[in-house]
């Protein structure tokens, strides 16, 4: 296996596990709107692995319509995630390519 086959590689797993890591968050919504199994160890699971992550974002204040509050926080925090992912997989994708 040469020097680029490992590279290769190497992103394929990093851009893997970062599009697994986004379907978790997806996932994490999803099972937030059903509360019957936010609380089984289904949801628990995905508790640990995307609440870090999650509570980086809960500083952002719900924005208010009328007397319900609408919390933006998850939806921050996908779409800086999806940006990180995209600029992390450039980033990545460049080096490999200067390394070829």
């Amino acid at each position: 296996m040469t020097h680029m086959d490992l590279y290769t590689v190497l992103f394929a797993v990093v851009q893997t596990g970062l599009t697994v890591y986004g379907y978790l968050l997806i996932a994490t919504a999803l099972v937030s709107w059903l509360p019957d199994i936010a609380d089984t160890k289904v949801g628990q699971w995905l508790d640990r692995l995307t609440g870090p992550y999650l509570r980086l974002f809960k500083f952002i204040p719900p924005l208010q319509f009328g007397g319900v509050g609408l919390d933006v926080s998850f939806i921050v925090a996908v779409i800086v995630y999806f940006f990180v992912e995209q600029g992390v997989l450039t980033i990545l994708d460049a080096v490999v390519r200067s390394l070829a």
